[in-house]
C-alpha cells in the first residue's frame, strides 16, 4: 500500500466515534464533526468537510457545546482540509497554535532493538516501567513537546480492552535514560505515536523500529523541527500537515477528569493495601464475614422477599449513590475497587449526569467478586460480598443516608457494629 492510500485510510477514520474510549471522557457526534471532552479540556475531530458545509454554524455549535463544560477545546486542521476552516475558526476567537507534520512509517520485521517495553496488558509491569521512566526523567512535564498525546494524558486514560498502550524505555548501564509512548488501538489499523522524551537520533530510531516490528500496523506520528528530522531519517514519510487551534471558554476550567482509571503501583494497589489492614480483610468463599468494619457500621443480607430480584442491584445501587451525594464532600471522589481487577475513582456530583460521562466501574451489588465504593480516607462506604450475599455500610454520614430505604427493601441488617 502506498503513502497515498495509508494517508487515505488514516483519513477515512477521522470524524468516527469510536468503539471504545478512555475512562471519564464523554463523547458526543455532531454531523460530520466528533467531540471530546475530558473534563478539564476538549477536542474537535471530524473528516474533510463537504463542500457547502455551514462552517461557521459548525463552528458556534461546537463552541456552545464546549461552554458547558469549560476548559481548553483543541481543534486539529489540516493542510487538506476546507480552506475556509482556519479562518472561520480565528473568526470564531480560535488561537492558531502549533504546526506539524503527519508521518507515516510501515510495518518493518526485523530484529528488535535494545530497549524494553511492557504492554499496558501486564498492568504491574507497565506501571513498575512507568515507575523508573519517571523517575529518571522527572515527570512527564520534564519532557519537549508539544505531544500528539502528553504523556500525562496517556496516564490518565488508562486501561482498555481494545488495545494497548506501551511506554519505551532507553536503558544505559541499568537506568532510564529515555521515553517513548506509543497507543495501540486494535480497533485501528495504525498505532500512533504518543510521544517521545527526547530527540536523540538513535533512541529515536531504537523506539519506532520496536514499535514497527510489534505487529502488522503501521505507526502514524505528528513531529516538527528535530523530532521531524530524526522520524524521516528512522524510516517516516510525510503524508500531511496539521495545525492546531485553540479556544478556552469563560469560567474556571476544572483540575481533574470526572472519573479516572486506577493505576495498580500507584494507586489501586496501596489502597487494597489499606482495605486489608484497617479492615482485616480476609477474602474467601466459604469463611464468613471477610472483613471487619468500622464503626458505625450494618449488613443486610441481599436475598429479599420483598421486590423482584432482578431489580435489586439497580436498586440497591440508587439508594448508594444518593447516600454518597449526600455523605461526600463537594469535590470528593469515590473510589470503585474490584478485587484482582481494575478500580476507578470516581466524582458522584459530575458523573451520570447530562453531558457528563457515567460512572465506571460495576455498581454496588456484588457481581461475582468483592465490589466497594469508598472514600480515600475508609471514613465511609460500602463493602458488597458476593458469597456471603452481604452489603456492609459503614461511616455516620452514609449509614444515615441510606439505612432507612436500605432496611425497606432487604429488611432488618444481619449485624451491626455500634
Amino acid at each position: 500500500m502506498d503513502m497515498g492510500e495509508r494517508w487515505a485510510e488514516y483519513d477515512g477514520l477521522r470524524g468516527r466515534v469510536p468503539s471504545w474510549h478512555p475512562v471519564g471522557v464523554v463523547v458526543e457526534a455532531d454531523g460530520p464533526v466528533v467531540r471530546r471532552h475530558y473534563g478539564t479540556h476538549g477536542t474537535v475531530e471530524h473528516a474533510p468537510l463537504a463542500p457547502g458545509t455551514d462552517i461557521a454554524g459548525l463552528v458556534r455549535r461546537q463552541q456552545e457545546a464546549f461552554a458547558e463544560c469549560g476548559g481548553l477545546v483543541e481543534w486539529k486542521v489540516y493542510g487538506h482540509d476546507a480552506p475556509d476552516l482556519g479562518p472561520a475558526l480565528t473568526a470564531a476567537g480560535f488561537t492558531p497554535g502549533w504546526e506539524r507534520s503527519v508521518l507515516i512509517a510501515e510495518e518493518l520485521p526485523g530484529e528488535k532493538p535494545d530497549v524494553v517495553a511492557e504492554s499496558r496488558s501486564e498492568i504491574r509491569s507497565l506501571y513498575a516501567v512507568r515507575e523508573q521512566a519517571e523517575r529518571a526523567w522527572g515527570i512527564a512535564v520534564g519532557s519537549p513537546g508539544p505531544h500528539a498525546v502528553p504523556y500525562e494524558e496517556m496516564i490518565a486514560d488508562g486501561a482498555s480492552e481494545d488495545g494497548d498502550v506501551y511506554i519505551d524505555v532507553l536503558l544505559q548501564h541499568g537506568e532510564v535514560t529515555a521515553v517513548g509512548w506509543v497507543y495501540a488501538d486494535l480497533t485501528r489499523p495504525f498505532k500512533i505515536v504518543g510521544g517521545l522524551s527526547g530527540d536523540d537520533a538513535d533512541f529515536v530510531k531504537d523506539c519506532t523500529t520496536h514499535w514497527r516490528t510489534q505487529s502488522s500496523r503501521p505507526l502514524l506520528a505528528e513531529a516538527a523541527g528535530p523530532l521531524r528530522e530524526r522520524l524521516l531519517k528512522a524510516g517516516f514519510t510525510e503524508a500531511a500537515t496539521v495545525r492546531s487551534y485553540h479556544w478556552r471558554p469563560a469560567g474556571t476550567p476544572e483540575t481533574t477528569r470526572p472519573a479516572q482509571f486506577l493505576d495498580w503501583l500507584h494507586d489501586n494497589g496501596p489502597l487494597w493495601d489499606r482495605v486489608y489492614a484497617d479492615f482485616d480483610f480476609k477474602p474467601s468463599t466459604t469463611s464468613f464475614p471477610a472483613i471487619t468494619p468500622p464503626v458505625p457500621s450494618a449488613v443486610w443480607h441481599l436475598h429479599s422477599h420483598r421486590r423482584p430480584v432482578p431489580r435489586i442491584p439497580e436498586q440497591i445501587d440508587a439508594i448508594v449513590q444518593r447516600g454518597l451525594l449526600t455523605a461526600t464532600e463537594s469535590g470528593e471522589f469515590v473510589y470503585w475497587l474490584d478485587w484482582q481487577h481494575d478500580g476507578y475513582r470516581y466524582d458522584p456530583r459530575r458523573t451520570d449526569v447530562p453531558g457528563r460521562p457515567p460512572r465506571p466501574g460495576e455498581g454496588t451489588y456484588p457481581n461475582g467478586d468483592y465490589y466497594l465504593h469508598l472514600t480515600d480516607d475508609l471514613r465511609l462506604g460500602t463493602f458488597g460480598h458476593p458469597w456471603e450475599q452481604t452489603l456492609t455500610v459503614w461511616g455516620p454520614a452514609l449509614l444515615a443516608a441510606v439505612e432507612a430505604e436500605l432496611t425497606c427493601l432487604l429488611g432488618e441488617p444481619v449485624r451491626r457494629r455500634g
